[in-house]
C-alpha cells in the first residue's frame, strides 16, 4: 500500500477513537438527562449537531481534501471543535456540572501525540476561556445556578489539571519526535551502505522482490539487472592499502551514480561489486546505460592510485517472465563472469 494512503487510515482510526469518546460522552449526557442533571432536548441536540461535525470530517477524511490543508491530521481543529461540544454541555448541566468539567482535558489527551507545546497550550487556553464564558452566561441568563466562588475554584483548579496536561503532552510528543528521527536514521543504517552510502544488498534484494511483483502484474515495462565488478581491486587492496581500496569503491559509487538515470537504482552487492537496476523493457537503453558506466568509471582519476587505471566488468540480464529474483541475479552473475572471461573491462549481455 502507497505511504500516503497508509497515513490516510492511520488518520481515519484516530477519528474513529475520537467518534467512539464522542458516542461515551452521549451515552453520559443521555444517564444525566434521565436522572434529571440536565435538559430532556440537550442529548438529542447535542448528538445531533456533533453528529453532523463528525460527518463532515469523516468526508473530508475519506476524499482526501484535508491533504490540501498544512496539517492533514486535523488535530487542532478536531480538539477545538470538541472543546466546544464540552462547553455546551457544561452550560446545560445543572447539579452534573463539575461532571462534564472533567471532560476538558480528554481532547488534549488527543493532541499528545501531534501537537507542540504551544498548540497544547492554544487549545487548553481555548477551554479555559470557554468555561470563564459559560461562567459569565450563566450569571446573565440562569443566576440561580451559580455559585460564583466554587465555580472561580473550579476554574482556577481547570487551570492547574490544563497546565500540567500542556505540559506533559509537550513533553511527550517531544520524546515522540525524537524517537521518530532515531528510527529513521537507523532506517537509514539498515538500507544504506556504510561506506559509499548506496542502497545495501538487504534493501537491493527487498527492491528486487518489488519490482519482480510489479513486472508480474504488469504495472511496469520491465527491467534489467546490471552487475559490475571491479577488475583486480584485490590488486589495489594489496599495494595500495584498504584506506585506498575504499576511497576507489567511494569514487565508483559515486560515478555510477552520476552516470544512470533518476528512475533507475543503485546498490552495493558486496566487496566490490554493485547492481543497478535499468528500468524499461529495452535491452539497448540498459546497454547504453552500461557503457555510460563503464566509460565513466574509466575517466576516474584518483591522485592515490597514481598510474593504476580503474576499469569494470559489466554483466547484463533482463527480466524475463518467470524470473524470481534470485535468478535473475544468477544470469546477471553468470554474464559477469563471461565479462570477466572475455578479458575484463567490457559488457556483457546474456543471450
Amino acid at each position: 500500500m502507497h505511504e500516503l494512503d497508509l497515513k490516510q487510515n492511520l488518520r481515519l482510526r484516530r477519528f474513529y477513537m475520537a467518534v467512539a469518546t464522542y458516542v461515551a460522552c452521549g451515552l453520559l449526557v443521555q444517564g444525566c438527562a434521565w436522572l434529571g442533571y440536565m435538559p430532556a432536548w440537550v442529548p438529542v441536540w447535542w448528538a445531533f449537531g456533533f453528529g453532523l461535525v463528525n460527518l463532515a470530517l469523516f468526508l473530508i477524511f475519506r476524499f482526501g481534501w484535508n491533504l490540501m490543508v498544512r496539517d492533514p491530521s486535523l488535530t487542532e481543529a478536531q480538539l477545538l471543535v470538541s472543546m466546544f461540544a464540552v462547553m455546551v454541555l457544561v452550560y446545560n448541566a445543572v447539579e452534573a456540572r463539575g461532571t462534564f468539567l472533567m471532560l476538558f482535558p480528554v481532547p488534549l489527551l488527543f493532541g499528545v501525540l501531534r501537537l507542540r507545546v504551544h498548540q497544547m497550550a492554544r487549545v487548553g487556553a481555548v477551554g479555559l476561556v470557554g468555561y470563564a464564558g459559560v461562567i459569565g452566561l450563566l450569571l446573565r441568563n440562569h443566576p440561580d445556578r451559580v455559585l460564583l466562588p466554587v465555580e472561580l475554584m473550579n476554574l482556577l483548579a481547570l487551570a492547574g489539571v490544563m497546565g500540567f496536561v500542556c505540559l506533559m503532552g509537550g513533553y511527550i510528543s517531544r520524546v515522540r519526535a525524537e524517537l521518530s528521527r532515531s528510527l529513521l536514521t537507523i532506517r537509514d543504517m539498515a538500507q544504506h551502505d556504510s561506506l559509499t552510502g548506496v542502497f545495501n544488498r538487504r534493501h537491493l534484494i527487498e527492491t528486487m522482490r518489488h519490482q519482480v511483483m510489479r513486472c508480474e502484474r504488469n504495472l511496469c515495462h520491465g527491467f534489467a539487472l546490471c552487475m559490475i565488478d571491479l577488475d583486480h581491486f584485490k590488486r589495489i587492496n594489496d599495494t595500495l592499502g584498504h584506506p585506498v581500496g575504499d576511497e576507489v569503491l567511494v569514487a565508483v559509487a559515486k560515478r555510477i551514480g552520476d552516470s544512470i538515470r533518476a528512475v533507475d537504482y543503485l546498490a552495493r552487492y558486496g566487496g566490490e561489486e554493485f547492481v543497478v537496476l535499468v528500468e524499461g523493457s529495452s535491452i539497448e537503453t540498459a546497454l547504453t546505460v552500461c557503457e555510460r558506466m563503464r566509460v565513466g568509471i574509466a575517466d576516474l582519476l584518483l591522485p592515490a592510485l597514481g598510474a593504476l587505471p580503474i576499469r569494470v566488468s559489466i554483466g547484463l540480464a533482463a527480466y524475463v517472465a518467470g524470473d524470481s529474483d534470485a535468478t535473475l541475479l544468477e544470469r546477471a552473475d553468470r554474464s559477469l563472469y563471461l565479462a570477466k572471461k572475455a578479458g575484463r573491462n567490457c559488457i556483457h549481455v546474456e543471450a
